[in-house]
């Protein structure tokens, strides 16, 4: 099993965005989703949750991707998942 790099490790590529960096950013994302969700099944709004349970599977596909991600691709996620964030919150 591949072991992640630790949470302080920066991309040897001095980005400085590390696996945990990235596993952060799309937990907050996911986080979001999972709010919606609880709000989507209280207003019983079926189509609401299709969608964001659709989301949330590619977030965490995404996460699992981060195991063996190269260093260029995990500080893409990073400032990937930190705009989605930015935009999900901005919207409401």
């Amino acid at each position: 099993m591949h072991t992640p790099p630790s949470a302080s490790s920066p991309s040897p590529e001095g980005g400085g965005a590390s696996y945990e960096d990235a596993k952060e950013a799309v937990d907050a994302v996911i986080a979001w989703y999972s709010r919606q969700l609880l709000d989507a099944r209280r207003a019983g709004d079926q189509q609401r949750l299709a969608e964001l349970t659709e989301q949330m599977q590619a977030c965490a596909e995404d996460r699992r991707g981060l195991i063996d991600a190269a260093p260029a691709e995990i500080e893409r996620v990073v400032e990937l998942y930190t705009e989605r964030l930015k935009s999900l919150e901005a919207a409401g």
